[in-house]
Order: C-alpha cells, then structure tokens, then sequence
C-alpha cells in the first residue's frame, strides 16, 4: 500500500512536470499556423499598447501568445507595432509611445487589427488600420514617419539645438528631451554651452530654438494664467536674443512630431 501511495505521488508529480511542456507544444502549433500562409515567415513582432482598456491590453497578451509576439509594457527602441486605443473620430491620444513610434517610423495601429489578425489566424495587411489622426487634431504622423524612415531620410530635428528654460516638471521634462535626442536635435545642456554658441553665432540661427513651457498648473486663474505665461515667454525671449536663438514653446516639439514635419513657431 505505502508503495502504491508513492507511486501515485510520483505519478501525478510527473503529470504536473509534463503540463507546461504540452502548453509549449500547443503554443508552437498556435504559432506556426498562424504564420503558416505568411510569404515571408514568422516575423518578431514586439507590440506595444497605448491607451488601453483593461479588456484591449488582455486581448494583446492572448494574441501575442497566439502569434509568438512580445508584448511590451513601456516604450522600447525594438518596437514594432504599438497598438492605441481610439476615439469615435478615430483619433488616438498622444503619448510618449505614440511619438516615439512616429520618430522610428513603426506601426501605429487600432485594436482592430489585432481582432483582424485574430479571425483570419494570421497576419493582416497593418496599412488598412494604421492610426492618420490625434486628440490634438494633428494628421498623417504615423504614415510620414514610417516613409521618413524607410527612405533613410534626416531625422525630424536634424541640424536643430534647443535649450529648455523655466519650469519644467522633471519627468516631463526628461520626455522632451529623450523626444529631442530621437529626432536628431542637439540638446544645449547648461549656461556655459549657451556662451559658447554666442560667441559662434553669426546673426539669428533660425534652426537655434529657446524652449519655455507654456503649460500651467491646475488651479490658476485666467489673469494668473496670463501673468504666467508672459513673464515666461519674456524671460525666454531676453534669453534668445541675447545670443540670437529663436523662441518656441514646448508644444512646437509635440506638434511637429506629431505631424512628422517642421510647423510653423509658436
């Protein structure tokens, strides 16, 4: 009896040993006919959510398990789908992964891609759901920065210096700059580099930028708003002319990421 005991012990360690290979197994079968009528083979697709209901980031963890994706919590440079949540216009909100992926030219598409890729068990032409819209009203980002970097073309900001004066929160701040660095802009780190572009400048640099915040605190008043904003934009701009750099606020960097194309200053 007590042998027996052991065995059956043994037994059912043995099954539970086996059940995580046989979840392996039937994985790799998922993936492999999931792939199976894709002219170019299993791809490494690492996807990226923003924005996401609770339900819409379960869904892309099933179909990265489906397909053999990564799914990534935060923003990384080997991306290659970030997958955002959309409003009734078809708009998505503008975040750090949203911009980013504009800069290194990946997909910015909807979750019905993912419930597109899910139904045909296999994978689906990404362009029929590539994101053309943000919040912010700004259009045809996504499609120009993946254009942009097919083509090899200068980055965004290439050939641009910016220096970030103000109040800045520093989280905040650390995203513009990282933004900054990915679109080919030099970031002016102190005083001292400042003097030295002075004294190098030759007249106004127009591709020299000033950046001030131009967000405020919650809670302020209109006139408090103003008064804010003005003494900021003065300081930025005593600044600037002191050694012959334009002035911007912070949105000019967003804007034109978002639209993958130099705007007009603001």
């Amino acid at each position: 009896m007590r042998s027996q005991s052991l065995e059956n012990i043994s037994g059912g360690k043995c099954i539970q040993r086996l059940l995580p290979f046989k979840k392996s197994i039937l994985r790799t079968i998922d993936q492999l006919t999931f792939w199976a009528r894709s002219s170019d083979g299993p791809k490494e697709w690492v996807l990226c959510g923003s924005a996401l209901s609770s339900e819409d980031k379960y869904m892309l963890v099933k179909f990265a398990d489906m397909c053999g994706a990564t799914v990534c919590k935060f923003w990384k440079p080997n991306v290659t789908h970030v997958v955002a949540t959309t409003d009734v216009k078809g708009a998505c909100t503008r975040t750090m992964k949203v911009l980013m992926a504009i800069l290194s030219g990946k997909w910015i598409l909807t979750m019905d891609w993912v419930k597109a890729c899910v139904a045909a068990n296999g994978p689906v032409n990404e362009e029929l759901y590539e994101i053309s819209l943000d919040n912010y009203g700004r259009s045809g980002g996504p499609k120009a920065g993946r254009l942009r970097a097919s083509t090899n073309a200068p980055k965004l900001f290439d050939g641009f210096k910016f220096y970030l004066v103000g109040d800045f929160m520093p989280a905040y701040k650390s995203d513009l700059l990282d933004l900054v660095e990915k679109a080919g802009g030099t970031i002016i780190q102190s005083e001292e580099q400042l003097v030295k572009q002075n004294h190098a400048a030759q007249g106004t640099q127009p591709s020299s930028l000033v950046v001030y915040n131009c967000d405020l605190s919650q809670g302020c008043t209109f006139e408090e708003e103003s008064s804010i904003l003005q003494q900021r934009l003065a300081e930025a701009e005593d600044l600037a002319k002191q050694i012959c750099f334009h002035t911007v606020q912070h949105t000019w960097i967003l804007e034109s990421i978002a639209a993958c194309k130099l705007v007009p200053f603001c």
